[in-house]
């Protein structure tokens, strides 16, 4: 059995930035693009898989959660949602119950925090998790028995997949991002290296503890620039465990829920299309949500 661990906001952002305004709320006038092409998303996700667990993760903590604590500049760079983007984003996750699909936010962790402990809980039930993302950050939770799904894009792949197309193991990838640093989140590397050092250097140590460990070995190693390395990350030390501990992903959240909790409902037809009705929609889903009417409900499946 699978479980597919979903971040919601990767899906949600991709129909806003890329989708015409063609939809409305007809109570406020609101634009309803995003909410359109997440709930077609998910629609398609049910139709391909009609998996036995789904989860849905959300980000609330926009500049409150624990990150913001840690470093005032973490994601200073975005802005906080208007009405309008408000709005649809409440939508969704008003979708996801309507689909029958688990859903969670938290104003203190994020949502790559809840389905890294999503994933930790699944797998002690032998569940295997499919992360559902196109997002870097979470490559670091892909396990050997796990698999990472840019859903639209390309089909699941499993850690050595992917480790070979990042040409660094996932375990990695927080000690990666702390040398490179993470412009999206805004979180600052260390000068003067760039990508293609950062995976040299974690080819021959695991991790940057090993390589601050070892500064008076990097004159020697094959890359170019070598003679300079050690100088420049002993000068941003601070700066690296700084970045590598707001990359890392939680995995032990509170009150999450439980394996059995996020089982797979079944859709609330009724309540589906009201919703379209209230976003504009029309029926225009009526159609492909027809064989999802008599699935059974994930109360049936055991773990």
């Amino acid at each position: 059995m699978q479980a597919f661990l979903i971040d919601s906001s990767i899906y949600i952002f991709r129909s806003h930035f890329t989708l015409p305004e063609n939809w409305h709320a007809p109570d406020n006038g609101f634009p309803t693009h995003a909410v359109y092409g997440f709930t077609s998303f998910m629609i398609d996700l049910l139709r391909q898989k009609q998996p036995e667990f789904i989860f849905c993760a959300f980000d609330e903590s926009l500049h409150s959660g624990f990150r913001h604590q840690l470093c005032p500049d973490y994601k200073s760079n975005r802005e906080l949602p208007d009405d309008a983007l408000a709005f649809q984003l409440n939508a969704c996750r008003q979708l996801c119950r309507v689909l029958g699909v688990a859903e969670m936010a938290s104003n203190t962790h994020e949502a790559d925090d809840l389905i890294g402990s999503m994933a930790s809980l699944v797998r002690k039930t032998d569940v295997q998790p499919v992360i559902v993302s196109r997002d870097k950050d979470l490559m670091q939770l892909v396990g050997e028995q796990d698999l990472y799904w840019d859903f639209g894009k390309a089909h699941p792949v499993s850690q050595a997949q992917l480790e070979q197309k990042l040409e660094i193991g996932c375990t990695q990838m927080v000690d990666y991002l702390a040398l490179v640093g993470d412009k999206s989140d805004n979180i600052a590397g260390v000068p003067g290296v760039g990508e293609k050092t950062a995976k040299q250097l974690l080819s021959h140590f695991p991790n940057i503890d090993a390589i601050l460990e070892h500064l008076d070995q990097l004159q020697d190693l094959p890359i170019r620039g070598a003679k300079k390395l050690a100088d420049k990350l002993l000068g941003s030390t601070d700066q690296m465990m700084l970045a590598r501990e707001l990359a890392t992903i939680i995995t032990d959240v509170q009150s999450m829920p439980t394996v059995k909790d996020i089982s797979w409902q079944g859709i609330q037809v009724q309540a589906l299309e009201l919703f379209a009705e209230e976003m504009g929609f029309g029926s225009v889903f009526s159609a492909r949500i027809a064989d999802l009417k008599h699935r059974p409900i994930a109360s049936m499946f055991r773990v």
